[in-house]
C-alpha cells in the first residue's frame, strides 16, 4: 500500500492519533466561547473523511490537514499529565473528540469491544486523575461541560464496555452549562453518519473511517512558551476569525487558578469580582477593556514593550495567592484610566482637578500619556501630593505641551518615550519646573515655542483637525460663554465654496489660503450653520448677532462690520496672542 505523506513542511505536523494519544489533557479556558460548529461544518467534515477513505481504497492515501492548534503547556508537578491550555483549535479538537466517542459507541453496539475499549483508553480519558478535576482528556469551557459529561456517560450505559474499562472509568468535569447544544447535536450526527456507513458497507467500513481520521487527518500543534504570543500566531493563521486579545489571556490566566473548583465557585468569582471589574470598562457603545492593560502594565514597569505586558503581569502574580487579589491589583488604576479615556470623574477628584482632566480628555490625549496621568490621578486620589497648586500646574503644563504640538501639526510619534517613564523620572519632585525639565530632555520631541505656535494659529489650515473643536470651545469659554462639550458645529465665515459676493473681497488665492484657518472658523449650532451656508457676509452677520448661541460668534458679529483678508488677519493675531497666553511655553 502506498505511503501517506505530510501536507506541510513542518516537523510538528502530526496525525490526530499522535496528538491526542499522549499523557496529556487539552483544556479550553472556562470562559472561552462555547463549541459552535454548525451542521454544514459537520457535513463538510464527513465529506472530507469519505474523500480520504476513497484514497485509501485506491491505494493512494491522501492526507487531510485540519490546520494549526495553538496551545500553552502547563505542568504542575513532574508526575502530573501535561495540561495544554487551548489558545486556538477548540472547534477542531472538540469535533475529533466527539468523532472518537461516536466510533466507540458504534463499535460497542456492534460488539467490537476490544476496539471500543482501546479507543476509550487511548483518547477519551486518562487512567488516573493526576490532581485534576477530571480525568477526561478534553476539558471544555464552562458552557459545554454538561454536554460533554452526558456524551461520556452515555457510553458507560453499555454494561460490557463499562466492565471492560476497569480503572479507566471517566471522572466527569464539574457540571456547568446547558444540557443541550451543538456539542451533543454534533455527537448524534457523527453517530448517525458512522451507523449509516456500517449499515451500507459493514464494520470494515467503520474501521477504514477510523483509520482515515486518526492516521490521515493531521494538525500542526504549536506550543507557545509565552501565551502572549498566541494571539499573534492566531491572527496570522486565522485572518478571517476573531483573534484572542491580551484581555482574553488575562481572564483565562485568572480563571485557570480555579479550574479545579466547582462551577459554583467559578461562577461566584466571575459574578462578584470579575464581572464588576469588566463591566466598569463599558462606556456608551464602547468597551475599553483591552485598551487598559498596556498603560496599566507601564504603571508597574515603565520599560515594558506592549508584547511583554502579559508575560510580565503573569510572572508578577506568581506570589499572589488568590484570583481575587489579582483582580483587586488590576483594578487599582482602573478609574484613573477611565477618567482619562472618557472624561468622567470616577476618582472623585476636586473640581479644579476634575476640570483639568476633562480638558485633557477633550484635547484627544495620545495613549502614550496615559501611564503618567494615571499615576498622577491616583496620587491625587490617595492624597499623596503635598502641593496641590503645583500638581494643578503640572496638568496645565501637560495640556499646553500637547495643545501646542497638535496646533503646530506634530504627530504623536515619539511621545511614548516622553511619557512612559515620566512619573518615575520626576523622582518624587512633583513640580511644574521639574516636569518641563524632563519633557525637554527629549530633544527630538518638539515643543513649539511662542513664535512657532503663533504662526500655526495664524496660518495653518486647521479645519478638520482633532484639536480644533477644543480650541474653539476654550476661546468661547474665555469670553464667558457657556459652551457644553460637543455642542457646536464649525461655521466657515468665508464659505468653503466661494460665490460672486465673496469674490469681491477674497481672490481665489486668498480663499484657498484663509478658508480653513482658525480665524475664519466660528462655533455654531447645526440648524443655524446650515441656514446661513454660503450667504453673503452682510446676511451672515445679522444672523450671527441675533441668533447665535455662542458668545464668541455674537462678539465676532459685533466686532467685524466687514470680513476681508485684513479683518481676518487681525482676528488671527488676536487668537494667536490669546492662545500663547492660554497655553504657555
Amino acid at each position: 500500500m502506498a505511503r501517506k505523506t505530510k501536507l506541510t513542511n513542518s516537523s510538528d505536523e502530526a496525525d490526530i492519533a499522535s496528538v491526542l494519544a499522549g499523557d496529556s489533557v487539552f483544556a479550553i479556558p472556562y470562559f472561552q466561547r462555547p463549541y459552535k460548529w454548525k451542521s454544514d461544518r459537520i457535513k463538510q467534515f464527513q465529506k472530507d473523511i469519505l474523500e480520504v477513505v476513497d484514497s485509501l481504497i485506491a491505494d493512494s492515501p491522501d492526507n487531510h490537514f485540519l490546520g494549526a492548534i495553538i496551545v500553552h503547556g502547563r505542568r504542575r508537578n513532574p508526575s502530573d499529565p501535561t495540561v495544554f491550555e487551548v489558545i486556538d483549535g477548540q472547534q477542531r479538537l472538540t469535533t475529533v473528540y466527539l468523532f472518537i466517542a461516536a466510533l466507540i459507541s458504534v463499535y460497542s453496539q456492534s460488539q467490537q469491544f476490544d476496539e471500543a475499549v482501546g479507543l476509550f483508553q487511548k483518547f477519551i480519558s486518562l487512567g488516573r486523575q493526576g490532581g485534576l478535576a477530571s480525568n477526561l482528556k478534553l476539558h471544555t469551557g464552562g458552557e459545554d461541560r454538561r454536554q460533554l459529561n452526558d456524551v461520556t456517560s452515555e457510553l458507560l450505559t453499555i454494561p460490557e464496555l463499562r466492565t471492560r474499562l476497569g480503572t479507566y472509568q471517566p471522572v466527569p468535569l464539574p457540571n456547568s452549562g446547558s444540557s443541550n447544544g451543538p456539542l451533543k447535536k454534533n455527537y448524534a450526527s457523527l453517530k448517525r453518519f458512522l451507523s449509516e456507513q456500517k449499515k451500507a458497507n459493514g464494520i470494515e467500513r467503520v474501521r477504514l473511517i477510523s483509520r482515515a481520521v486518526l492516521e490521515n487527518f493531521s494538525v500542526v500543534q504549536i506550543d507557545v512558551n509565552d501565551p502572549a504570543n498566541g494571539p499573534k500566531i492566531f491572527d496570522s493563521l486565522n485572518s478571517q476569525q476573531e483573534p484572542m486579545t491580551i484581555g482574553d489571556l488575562i481572564r483565562n490566566e485568572i480563571f485557570s487558578r480555579v479550574a479545579d473548583k466547582s462551577p459554583a465557585d467559578v461562577e461566584l468569582l466571575d459574578r462578584d469580582n470579575w464581572q464588576p471589574f469588566y463591566r466598569n470598562f463599558k462606556h456608551n457603545d464602547k468597551n475599553l477593556f483591552d485598551s487598559y492593560f498596556f498603560p496599566y502594565g507601564l504603571t508597574q514597569n515603565p520599560n515594558l514593550a506592549k508584547s511583554e505586558v502579559y508575560n510580565y503581569l503573569r510572572d508578577s502574580w506568581k506570589s499572589t495567592s488568590t484570583p481575587t487579589e489579582i483582580i483587586e491589583q488590576l483594578g487599582r488604576f482602573q478609574n484613573a484610566f477611565l477618567d482619562i479615556a472618557t472624561g468622567s470623574n470616577k476618582q472623585n477628584l476636586t473640581t479644579p482637578f476634575k476640570k483639568a482632566f476633562q480638558r485633557l480628555f477633550e484635547v484627544g490625549l495620545p495613549a502614550a500619556s496615559y501611564p503618567f496621568l494615571m499615576n498622577l490621578s491616583e496620587a491625587l486620589r490617595k492624597e499623596e501630593l503635598s502641593n496641590l497648586s503645583e500638581a494643578l500646574e503640572m496638568l496645565s503644563c501637560t495640556e499646553s505641551f500637547l495643545v501646542r504640538r497638535a496646533i503646530a501639526g506634530f504627530e504623536p510619534t515619539g511621545l511614548h518615550s516622553v511619557f512612559k517613564r515620566l512619573w518615575q523620572d520626576l523622582d518624587g519632585e512633583f513640580t511644574v519646573t521639574k516636569l518641563r525639565q524632563e519633557i525637554r530632555k527629549h530633544g527630538t520631541v518638539q515643543w513649539p515655542n511662542d513664535s512657532e505656535f503663533r504662526s500655526a494659529v495664524e496660518h495653518r489650515s486647521l479645519y478638520g483637525a482633532a484639536i480644533t473643536p477644543f480650541f474653539i470651545r476654550q476661546f468661547d469659554m474665555s469670553l464667558g460663554g457657556e459652551h457644553p462639550v460637543g455642542s457646536h458645529q464649525i461655521e466657515h465665515v468665508l464659505p468653503r465654496t466661494s460665490t460672486s459676493d465673496w469674490l469681491k473681497f477674497f481672490t481665489p488665492e486668498e480663499h484657498k489660503k484663509y478658508v480653513d484657518c482658525l480665524a475664519n472658523l466660528l462655533p455654531m449650532t447645526g440648524g443655524l450653520n446650515s441656514s446661513v451656508s454660503n450667504d453673503s457676509y452682510f446676511d451672515k452677520r445679522k444672523r450671527y448677532g441675533a441668533d447665535a448661541m455662542y458668545k464668541s460668534t455674537r462678539e465676532f458679529a459685533e466686532s467685524n462690520k466687514l470680513w476681508t483678508p485684513a479683518e481676518l488677519q487681525t482676528r488671527a493675531k488676536k487668537l494667536s496672542e490669546w492662545a500663547s497666553s492660554r497655553w504657555k511655553y
